[in-house]
């Protein structure tokens, strides 16, 4: 039974909770923002109930359980509802720009004595250059402005600034970039700005719209603030470098003081699990980019179709699983339409965790469905990933996944069209260069994967899946020879080493040494270099193929056997039984082929692996922390 209950404050301020018949929550939670739903999706994965609350109203429906405030809190009504909900802790991931919300949560929790958690977006690593004029306020930002004589002037700053910047710049040419969407023209107009003024724009993985208006109108300065990676600050950087133009910078406000920032899932959990004891101990799993991709290209398909606004949709995974995911933002005209969801990776230390995923369709003659590249989806550039050249990395499962959800839809909407996808991710350019994309020949962007649609907490499927696409790479264009590396340090020193070799035959096992032998041995490669690091070696030659340390520990009983094989001194053994890290061992013998701790290690390690390569040359080569390479 649901019960809705309006409490009227003395500022005549309403806001409205909804409240569900079920234990009270101690967790009060500010959003409003993309962070906000990611943390949400975070707190229920944990297994917790809580208030969400947002200045405005949303579309974005709580989990069940949990309750949804909707209006601003002063202090005092604060206070109230936190004793009268016994809250315990309150995470604000509020816009790092809500100056006054985030004092007044300072001073509630002061006075009710809890803890509070800021999640904070991510800045981005743009550094400042000559186009880049940082100001503390917006009476600084005007002044610069009329100081510096523009006339032709672009705010990008959002709705809340427009009111102060169309009275303080009332004698300039002024353009103001907002959010369509009904609240926003509401209080957009309400300022007295014309609609000619307004660019009512649905995009935000770009600035497309904006970069025709400063062509069309000759704008001469670009003002904003610095919002993160979320407010694409670094692309609006860019823009002014693209134009020459000045882009003025309203500085983040200062922030009270939070008993944890966070940044991402595994923190908050690190942080909540500390305060009090998790609901849900599991593990939880999550969704592919190839599943949020599918159910946004529904959405928007469904949209663009229907002409309904979607506020959720439901697709099936190749197992026959329904998924049904919240739309986080969606926009339609004649001839497209686009959906995003924030990404729920479950625990699985994913890239794209909380992240937007986005999918825009357009209807195109004939009817065959045509992937396009979207902001932030890599292209593929070289053979053997079993994709056309030149097309976006959509991988196998989830081209086919999207093809059936839209080709449902021109049947039952009986079209003689067809679609073009466009699926993107507005952080995906950033994101890919920390991923195996550029060695494996995608350029600029992520890639959308995923065989079964579901993301397995800590799972090796998907490591070892990109080991099988890379191996494949380097077949198709002709390379017999791969060199196996444990990650990037080991990676930097045997680039030196096998310098005429190209980028992508150096492959990364991690700790799944097994299963990339395995997997070169099966694929035909003919000789494989494996360089192995101190750390790693003791546990390959005591037999271990997966060197993580989950799965196994350094055994120092078998490195002071080893010891005494070789018949060292006494002193010696006794060195290495005290021994806390591998690396010590460089330390108490010479780092050397000729130096028989040292040749024997070697020699164990490639026994061990020697059982898996019968047909393939294996060259097995010993790394010292220092890069020395035996």
């Amino acid at each position: 039974m649901k019960i809705v209950q309006n409490y009227t404050t003395q500022s005549s301020r309403i806001y409205s909770v909804q409240l569900l018949m079920i234990k009270a929550t101690n967790i009060l939670l500010f959003g409003g923002t993309t962070e906000g739903k990611a943390t949400a999706n975070w707190l229920n994965d944990m297994g917790f109930k809580f208030y969400y609350s947002t200045k405005t109203p949303s579309s974005f429906v709580v989990p069940q359980g949990s309750t949804s405030i909707v209006g601003a809190l002063s202090t005092e009504e604060m206070i109230k509802l936190c004793v009268n909900n016994s809250i315990e802790v309150i995470i604000d991931a509020a816009h790092p720009y809500a100056t006054e919300l985030h004092h007044t949560i300072a001073e509630c929790a002061q006075q009710c004595g809890m803890p509070t958690v800021r999640v904070e977006r991510q800045l981005t690593d743009v550094e400042d250059d000559e186009h880049v004029v940082r100001v503390a306020s917006l009476e600084e930002m005007q002044r610069f402005v009329k100081e510096g004589s523009y006339q032709r002037v672009l705010s990008l700053l959002g709705v809340k600034s427009i009111a102060y910047l169309h009275e303080h710049l009332v004698d300039l040419n002024t353009w103001y970039r907002i959010l369509d969407r009904e609240l926003s023209w509401n209080e957009a107009l309400r300022c007295g700005v014309s609609k000619i003024q307004l660019i009512a724009s649905s995009a935000f993985e770009n600035l497309d719209d904006a970069k025709e208006l400063i062509a069309s109108k000759g704008i001469e300065v670009l003002l904003t603030k610095d919002s993160g990676y979320n407010g694409l600050f670094d692309q609006k950087v860019e823009l002014a470098k693209f134009f020459n133009i000045p882009l003025v910078v309203l500085e983040r406000p200062a922030l009270p003081n939070y008993t944890a920032i966070v940044k991402h899932r595994a923190e908050l959990k690190k942080v909540m699990s500390s305060h009090f004891t998790l609901p849900n101990k599991q593990l939880a799993h999550g969704y592919t980019t190839g599943t949020c991709a599918t159910i946004c290209s529904k959405a928007a398909a469904s949209y663009l179709l229907s002409g309904i606004k979607p506020s959720s949709e439901t697709i099936y995974l190749p197992d026959g699983e329904a998924v049904t995911m919240q739309i986080h933002t969606s926009a339609c005209d004649d001839q497209s339409a686009f959906a995003t969801v924030i990404k729920n990776s479950g625990d699985d230390p994913d890239l794209t965790d909380g992240m937007v995923i986005g999918s825009k369709v357009s209807l195109r003659k004939g009817d065959d469905i045509q992937f396009v590249q979207g902001e932030g989806v890599g292209i593929v550039r070289l053979a053997g990933l079993g994709l056309p050249i030149g097309e976006p990395a959509i991988n196998a499962v989830p081209r086919d996944m999207i093809r059936s959800v839209l080709n449902e839809l021109i049947e039952e909407y009986e079209l003689d069209n067809g679609f073009d996808v466009s699926v993107f991710i507005p952080q995906g350019k950033r994101l890919a260069k920390n991923t195996f994309n550029p060695r494996l020949g995608v350029e600029g962007g992520l890639s959308i994967i995923g065989s079964t649609g579901r993301i397995k907490p800590f799972s090796s499927e998907a490591y070892i899946a990109t080991i099988h696409r890379q191996l494949g790479l380097v077949l198709k264009n002709n390379i017999k020879h791969v060199v196996m590396n444990s990650g990037g340090r080991s990676e930097g020193y045997l680039k030196q080493y096998f310098g005429a070799l190209p980028n992508y035959a150096f492959v990364q096992y991690g700790n799944y040494i097994g299963e990339a032998l395995k997997i070169a041995a099966n694929t035909g490669i003919s000789k494989v270099s494996m360089g192995i690091m101190t750390g790693k070696a003791v546990k390959l030659a005591d037999g271990h193929l997966d060197t993580h340390s989950r799965e196994v520990v350094m055994n120092k009983e078998f490195l002071v056997q080893l010891a005494i094989d070789c018949q060292y001194s006494s002193l010696q053994i006794e060195k290495v039984r005290s021994i806390r890290m591998a690396r010590e061992l460089e330390s108490i013998f010479p780092f050397s082929i000729d130096e028989p701790f040292f040749y024997q290690l070697k020699k164990r390690c490639h026994n061990t692996c020697q059982t898996l390569m019968q047909s393939t040359e294996l060259e097995l080569l010993l790394i010292s922390n220092k890069g020395h390479i035996i």
